[in-house]
């Protein structure tokens, strides 16, 4: 049932980036969004791992570890992000790229995510011929 669990992971994705602070307050949104990213970053390299395990074209392995490596970007970003806005809020800048890394990078992993799970499941189904 590896293809419902990559599936899985483009919603995790999905719910990380529309539940974001500004919608559900500071408090509960930004508890949420760190929790989702979390839980995306531990998915991202056991789907990946998983990937590895089994004789998958390797595209798909090499499109799930950047996905990962990606998720570890963006928990990196994050914390940046947050530790700037509450210790250095007036910086030039700083925000604004830090925001805007923030937000390609979480784009990035649901577009490489949403890629992983649709070429499993055809690579699964025989719609997608192994190397």
């Amino acid at each position: 049932m590896l293809w419902k669990k990559l599936y899985n992971t483009v919603w995790i994705a999905f719910f990380s980036c529309v539940l974001i602070p500004r919608w559900m307050g500071p408090y509960v949104g930004l508890s949420v969004h760190a929790l989702l990213g979390l839980i995306l970053l531990v998915r991202t390299r056991i789907n990946a791992r998983s990937l590895a395990a089994i004789p998958v074209p390797s595209r798909l392995l090499r499109i799930s570890e950047v996905t990962a490596g990606f998720a570890v970007f963006q928990l990196v970003s994050g914390l940046a992000l947050g530790g700037v806005s509450h210790l250095a809020p007036n910086l030039p800048f700083v925000l604004p790229v830090l925001r805007g890394m923030h937000i390609v990078c979480a784009l990035a992993i649901l577009a490489q995510a949403s890629s992983v799970a649709t070429a499993y499941d055809m690579w699964e189904e025989k719609e997608l011929k192994s190397e």
